[in-house]
């Protein structure tokens, strides 16, 4: 069974970071996770039917275990406190990762790999890691030179995401992986004679050729401070002279300097572009060079520090335990600054603080981030901590050339410099997490980074205890206990399984309604609300699919089935908003509904209109929703509740070129027009001067 869980380990590692599939409703982190949860529960199973086996629990006590069991009590306490239990249990729908059921499976994998992995095995799941590692930066290179620009939306070629999803976290986690490569090298002797050295080089040079190319200034940040670390490290706390390793140190330098100079970096132009003249670099910066949400946008450092200052206030009004596990989508919107409607990203939705520690914070409140950092010290201390080997003892080292017990004491002291140096990536790796999570979050590919970095140097650092099967006869309550295992990982593959497959029902459905084919999205939907009836967004969807019908019959004159199709789609909103009643997206998709339905009954605008006040008490500097509010007063006759709202809407955010076009019109209508002239001429003069409807209508005033 130790073989077994070994090559569980070595698929989770090789496969978490390749996996996406398309036809779910996320690619990227939805099947990753799912993936996790899968092999979760199969290296779970393996460690128990072990167990049952040689009839003792196998379990390696560590300096991890109390901080981990109370950083998951306080994400338990903060989903049983929650405003949206389901969410912080499963994590934010399109995110996944770090709902309580994810922080779990973590856990238990890291004391799965401590209890049952030895020094040999874990150095192979970091060639695993390695190898994987190595496709998805292939596929970033090959990304960068137009391998798949037609495929995404974004532009993958100026910025790349290979097989993870967004250029952020392709960076985060590559530079956790770089050191490995660097203490690989420096194992690999002699240099520059040794294969090894000139393989593990490669993988360096290509990991930062990748990074280069996502274009991640928390990513080269991360790698500075994890350079630092690594090299300092080495030459600290091993009190070794830099000239023992010059070659190594040579070789990575003279590699970086000639990619940057190669492919240019964000900061610096390429030899091409210098040949050029700066001018060519400058063009290519202004065409788009920098990251794409700043790129003819507001600069993503002061979006930063407004959502930061919103994620402060969740903290503040939620300071013991947060406002729930991964929740921050719906508690940001109850304290954002109001100066978030001033800049390019608006009206984008922010499910996380974008700084891990934050995150953290306003999830889970004061002890969530107290664990969190016990949690994180604590690992530090297992990096650090310099393991003792005794020279007399056997160790098993395992090379092709090398398969016997050693006791010679100076082999014994070069093995204990190599596991050092594993020791001094791991941590630099480690904390290199931290630098991209504070100015990111954690996804699954990195999340895995983070807890299981620790347990390879536990691993890697001591002996590992054998037990043996004491009789291959099974004994009745043996067998009594491994079928009860099996039984309960089949139940809760199927479940996931169900869970995973009525995300791709939903998606399809989803897909249905964006083609305006609300019949076909009906059959998918249902269905996959029949297999997870306790998903918020698959009701929100099937509610809309309803409101098309009902529309549909009522313009054929269908009166019967107009009515009856607008009763379910009310009911599937209904159901939407109790089952998460903080989420202000589905409330928004509410107003949607009752506008559309309000072609086949005007009453309800008015339920359109107590919908809209209703999010507003949630997100109460929404721009949008007061806007939206105005023109509903305006158009059930409430003419000054309108001029009020889109006062207080202009007020919130002073670029609101709808906003104020629609007040200005409504002023028109009570005669005031030369306040209705001025909003039309702050419009020409600040926001648009080519807008032509605002010049007719300011036209038509004279």
């Amino acid at each position: 069974m130790r073989k077994t869980i070994f090559i569980l380990f070595a698929i989770l590692f090789f496969f978490v970071p390749l996996i996406l599939w398309p036809f779910t409703s996320e690619v990227f982190e939805f099947n990753k996770m799912v993936f996790v949860y899968i092999l979760t529960t199969l290296i779970v199973a393996s460690w128990l039917t072990r167990t049952v086996l040689v009839k003792k629990f196998i379990f390696r006590r560590t300096a991890l275990d109390i901080p981990i069991l109370i950083f998951i009590g306080s994400q338990l306490l903060s989903t049983v406190l929650s405003i949206d239990p389901t969410t912080s249990w499963l994590g934010y729908y399109s995110r996944f990762n770090g709902g309580l059921l994810s922080t779990i499976c973590y856990s238990l994998l890291y004391w799965a790999f401590v209890s049952n992995l030895d020094r040999k095995s874990a150095l192979r799941t970091l060639y695993s890691v390695l190898i994987s590692a190595a496709m998805v930066s292939v596929y970033g290179v090959l990304e960068h030179f137009g391998i798949d620009k037609n495929i995404w939306v974004q532009d993958v070629q100026n910025r790349v995401f290979s097989t993870l999803g967004q250029p952020n976290w392709l960076a985060a986690w590559l530079v956790a992986l770089i050191p490995i490569t660097w203490a690989l090298m420096l194992n690999s002797k002699p240099y520059l004679k040794s294969k090894k050295f000139w393989i593990f080089f490669s993988l360096s040079a290509l990991f930062f050729w990748t990074l280069i190319f996502t274009k991640s200034r928390s990513g080269i940040l991360g790698f500075g401070i994890a350079s630092i670390i690594f090299w300092g490290a080495v030459i600290w706390f091993e009190k070794r002279e830099i000239k023992n390793f010059m070659s190594p140190i040579l070789a990575i330098g003279i590699s970086i300097l000639m990619i940057c100079l190669i492919s240019g970096t964000q900061y610096t132009p390429s030899l091409a572009e210098m040949v050029r003249g700066p001018a060519q670099h400058q063009l290519s910066i202004e065409s788009g060079a920098g990251p794409a949400l700043e790129t003819g946008g507001t600069e993503s450092g002061i979006i930063r520090e407004i959502v930061w200052k919103g994620a402060v206030q969740v903290w503040a009004h939620y300071p013991i335990f947060g406002s729930g596990v991964e929740t921050f989508a719906y508690s940001y919107y109850l304290y954002r600054p109001a100066e978030h409607n001033l800049v390019s990203e608006w009206d984008f939705i922010y499910n996380k603080a974008h700084n891990e520690f934050l995150n953290v914070a306003a999830n889970s409140g004061s002890v969530g981030l107290v664990s969190y950092l016990v949690l994180i010290g604590f690992s530090i201390f297992i990096f650090v901590q310099k393991p003792k080997i005794n020279k007399s003892t056997n160790l098993q080292i395992s090379n092709k050339s090398i398969n016997s017990q050693i006791k010679n004491s100076e082999l014994a002291e070069s093995w204990q410099v190599e596991i050092d140096s594993l020791r001094f990536a791991l941590f630099a790796g480690y904390i290199s997490l931290s630098v991209t999570n504070f100015f990111g979050f954690s996804v699954v590919p990195t999340q895995l980074e983070f807890f299981l970095f620790p347990a390879i140097a536990i691993v890697i650092a001591a002996q590992s205890t054998e037990y043996k099967v004491q009789s291959r006869k099974l004994e009745t309550i043996q067998k009594f206990f491994i079928v009860l295992v099996l039984c309960t990982m089949f139940y809760v593959l199927f479940a996931v399984g169900k869970y995973w497959f009525a995300d791709t029902l939903y998606a399809k459905g989803k897909a249905f309604n964006s083609v305006q084919k609300p019949d076909s999205a009906l059959i998918y939907l249902n269905r996959a609300i029949s297999l997870e009836p306790a998903q918020a967004l698959y009701h929100n969807e099937l509610s809309g699919s309803y409101t098309t019908i009902a529309l549909y019959y009522y313009q054929q004159k269908d009166t019967s089935k107009a009515k009856e199709f607008t009763n379910l789609a009310t009911s599937e909103s209904d159901k939407a908003i109790a089952l998460s009643p903080a989420n202000v997206n589905l409330k928004r998709s509410r107003f949607g509904v009752f506008v559309t339905l309000s072609q086949i009954d005007p009453n309800y605008l008015i339920n359109a209109r107590d919908t809209l006040i209703d999010a507003i008490n949630y997100a109460p500097t929404d721009a949008k929703l007061y806007y939206n509010l105005g023109l509903i007063y305006a158009r059930i006759g409430q003419g000054d509740l309108a001029t009020k709202t889109l006062q207080k809407t202009i007020d919130l955010k002073s670029n609101y070129r709808e906003a104020r076009l629609a007040y200005a019109i409504l002023l028109i209508d009570k005669k005031q027009n030369a306040e209705a002239k001025t909003q039309l001429e702050y419009i020409l003069r600040n926001i648009d001067p080519n807008d032509s409807l605002t010049k007719q209508t300011l036209e038509s005033l004279k």
